[in-house]
């Protein structure tokens, strides 16, 4: 996958539906960048995702979001695999000239927690970035989270008071009672200084796990949330109508997840991500219109939760921006 086009029609629904709803400032706080050297030669993920490094992205956000100024919390790739010193190297190369930008190093549980600390010193990494595609127990979907980010690799983070992207597993996401004690744990107990930030809605990516888990999420100090990637109104709704906004980050996951003209779509509590099918690649099925680009799909949901939830453009602002700002003590350019 070298390329993402992009089509009439979202220029179209960028120029009618969005221009005038995204602020001018943004902190996208869900970003990989990438290059294919980083796999093996023969690994089948190779061409999978788009290569992405800082060039690209600008580029590419200079074409999707024209006028805006961005910055970016950036961390690497997490495929099974992956050569994780290059890949956090290339990140570190790539925003030397970001001053306003953050980064996390990526970690799998075989990291030594010596060389993290080396690292965050050296390359003043903010955080970390684990994934359940290291999980210990070899079972990516029902892991914990300390089955893919070890406990002395938590220690150091609460010493360290860093930053941590994490991508709940398990079926139900936010709403696995799990999940919930280990977060709840971990945030009142054992690490109170490690800062979460909980990805695509706390990994809501339709109504039923955050309107089952809120109450509770809401009540758990020092966690955050990033909205990538999520294109159902009613996660962004619940999240934007139950808890304190100042809470919320925007968040793109970029190429990774959203570089792609579908979205992902809830079925009841399933979902998956959908792209174009191929009837729809006909001319005048129903409409003249073609499927967007799943970036503006979880725009235009998130442009809706808001609108349900009354939210004022300041609070908007802080979403896209000064959230991020206060959280990550960006200065002013």
């Amino acid at each position: 996958m070298n390329q993402v086009f992009y089509n009439e029609s979202d220029r179209i629904v960028w120029e009618e539906d969005l221009e005038d709803f995204i602020p001018y400032k943004i902190f996208d706080a869900h970003v990989h960048f990438w290059d294919d050297s980083f796999l093996p030669l023969k690994d089948p993920q190779r061409n999978n995702f788009v290569n992405s490094d800082l060039q690209i992205t600008e580029r590419w956000n200079k074409q999707m979001f024209p006028g805006r100024d961005f910055d970016y919390l950036v961390f690497g790739m997490p495929l099974a695999n992956v050569d994780i010193k290059a890949n956090n190297e290339f990140v570190v190369s790539e925003l030397a000239g970001k001053p306003n930008s953050r980064k996390n190093r990526l970690v799998t549980p075989e990291c030594k927690t010596e060389d993290i600390y080396n690292d965050v010193v050296k390359y003043n990494f903010v955080g970390m970035k684990p994934y359940r595609q290291f999980s210990t127990t070899g079972d990516i979907n029902q892991c914990r989270i300390q089955d893919f980010l070890t406990h002395p690799q938590m220690e150091l983070a609460n010493e360290m008071g860093l930053f941590i992207t994490l991508h709940l597993s398990r079926y139900h996401g936010c709403a696995d009672e799990q999940n919930l004690i280990d977060l709840e744990e971990y945030t009142t107990k054992k690490y109170p200084n490690i800062k979460w930030i909980l990805a695509h809605c706390a990994r809501s990516f339709t109504y039923w796990p955050l309107q089952k888990a809120i109450n509770r999420l809401r009540q758990i100090p020092n966690i955050w949330y990033d909205i990538s990637a999520v294109s159902d109104v009613m996660a962004q709704y619940t999240l934007l109508s139950k808890e304190d906004h100042r809470r919320i980050l925007y968040g793109s996951d970029n190429f990774t997840a959203n570089a792609f003209h579908g979205r992902y779509v809830a079925m009841g509590r399933f979902w998956y991500q959908i792209g174009t099918p191929e009837y729809a690649k006909k001319n005048n099925i129903h409409t003249n219109s073609k499927p967007i680009l799943a970036i503006y799909e979880q725009l235009l949901a998130f442009k809706h939760a808001a609108q349900l939830a009354q939210l004022r453009t300041e609070q908007i602002n802080d979403v896209f921006y000064n959230n991020a700002k206060k959280l990550f003590d960006l200065k002013s350019m």
